[in-house]
């Protein structure tokens, strides 16, 4: 009896031995049901044709914590502006302003009339607009009156707009029906107002009639043709697109006559031309007469700044730092093709597409990321032949975090339940715990960033492509993965 006690003693210490020490499976096993966990979601979606490329990794110690097709080139949409603010972070610093500088050609008289151009000479600013201020025109309102101290009351000649700090090709390498979206507005070192007009629509008086059209800014540069009519059913809509020329806008459709307003967006063809239209008609607002025409440089594309000339009112732009915020919390598309260009200039690749994403790839095999991993087309995503691997994403996330400028590039992302693009995802998500840049075209759904798990702090990237299903149930299942990493 007593050898048989001793042999069960032996016997479970011999067990108690081969387990392994308190805790040393704990990440293993969290790891594994992170795993299991996103496996059930994804098979649960039956996303059929669907393509999932998903990498996470612990940002504490590296290690990989779940992997599907995650060197799979895929269509990354605006993820990519992860690459191009990362890259503009490089190399122009978070500091980087921009100078739009205003030039007299001619000679300002004691009298206050100035025998020559107002010469607007534009470097990339993408906000001068009315983003942070309300109003489009505030900022030139503000040079009018820097203008004004300097004795300006009349101007004998044009107003033009320039440019040539970037090169002409103003629409990028998108497809050709996307042109008169807001998003594909043109890019052009001289911008203004997002480079659109906006239109707001507002219900007629009754049934039948004409709905109230306002424009902003109020500009001759466009014509405005109201065919639209007010409706008494919900689900009409309203609608804008180009009529036979490129100075017209045909509003049409229905809105339901209990609608507040409808807000559209038309991008304009000659972005410089726009702005000097704009400056001027502002300029005669502000009792400085104007007796020549606006214009802008025509085909030449030759600064029209005399040489060695200096500026005589200069506006700053707000900071890189600033900048990427509205690139990756709005994800407006101008303002990274103009960060593109800006970078391919400051590389001295070129202020070109071309030269701008020469650049950013360049900046990306400088991180160490896989050259193969990354193909780079434009600095929004919008065009189609962009590639990138979820795990090229997680790979700059991770440098960004390490050594990046880690603080302005988490400050430009977007968080869950705070930014109004992650609103929707807050119904799912912990609030605050998930910051990251959202990615969409048709079949594409992108969301790459940082995840603050219960334990550990997560670097991702999720891409869906090829889906031909509603895009609702594919962000409930990128929504549903998000909620696992933030409890991770």
């Amino acid at each position: 009896m007593h050898n048989r006690k001793v042999a069960v003693l032996i016997f479970c210490w011999l067990i108690v031995l081969a387990l392994p020490a308190a805790g040393a499976g704990d990440n293993f096993s969290k790891k594994e049901q992170l795993a299991r966990r996103i496996d059930s979601i994804l098979a649960e979606a039956h996303a059929d044709g669907c393509n999932w490329a998903i990498e996470v990794v612990s940002l504490g110690s590296g290690e990989p914590l779940y992997k599907r097709n995650a060197e799979l080139l895929m269509i990354p949409a605006s993820n990519m502006k992860l690459f191009t603010t990362a890259a503009a972070l490089y190399y122009l610093g978070p500091d980087f302003t921009v100078k739009t500088s205003f030039y007299f050609k001619g000679k300002l008289k004691r009298d206050g009339v100035l025998d020559g151009d107002v010469i607007i000479y534009g470097r990339g600013d993408p906000n001068i607009s009315g983003r942070f201020t309300g109003e489009p025109t505030a900022i030139f309102q503000a040079v009018i009156e820097s203008l004004k101290t300097l004795g300006l009351r009349e101007v004998h000649g044009d107003i033009v707009g320039d440019d040539s700090y970037f090169d002409s090709q103003y629409y990028g390498p998108w497809p050709r029906d996307e042109s008169h979206k807001w998003y594909a507005a043109r890019v052009s070192a001289l911008s203004f107002n997002d480079n659109c007009v906006d239109i707001y629509v507002r219900p007629g008086p009754s049934v039948g009639s004409r709905p109230e059209v306002i424009q902003s800014p109020r500009t001759s540069y466009v014509r405005v043709i109201n065919k639209a009519s007010t409706t008494n059913q919900k689900g009409n809509a309203v609608w804008i697109s180009p009529s036979g020329s490129t100075s017209s806008i045909l509003v049409g459709g229905k809105i339901w006559s209990k609608k507040e307003e409808k807000e559209l967006w038309f991008p304009v063809d000659l972005p410089a031309l726009y702005a000097a239209t704009v400056f001027e008609e502002t300029l005669q607002a502000n009792g400085i007469s104007v007796s020549g025409r606006a214009r802008g440089l025509g085909t030449n594309h030759k600064s029209a700044v005399p040489q060695g000339a200096d500026p005589v009112v200069e506006y700053e732009s707000l900071p890189l730092s600033e900048i990427i915020k509205v690139v990756n919390k709005r994800s407006q598309n101008l303002h990274a093709e103009l960060l593109l260009k800006q970078i391919g200039l400051r590389a001295g690749a070129g202020p070109t597409f071309d030269g701008g994403s020469k650049a950013v790839h360049d900046f990306v095999c400088w991180t160490g990321i896989p050259q193969e991993s990354v193909i780079v087309y434009d600095g929004s995503g919008l065009s189609r032949l962009n590639r990138a691997s979820a795990h090229s994403l997680v790979e700059l996330l991770k440098f960004m975090h390490e050594r990046g400028c880690r603080d302005p590039f988490r400050d430009s992302l977007a968080v869950v339940g705070v930014d109004e693009s992650l609103q929707e995802m807050a119904k799912t998500v912990p609030s605050e715990k998930v910051a990251g840049k959202t990615g969409s075209l048709k079949g594409v759904l992108a969301f790459s960033g940082y995840a603050e798990g219960e334990s550990q702090r997560l670097a991702f990237s999720i891409i869906a492509n090829g889906f031909e299903k509603e895009p609702s149930r594919i962000r409930q299942v990128r929504d549903r993965i998000v909620r696992e990493l933030a409890r991770y």
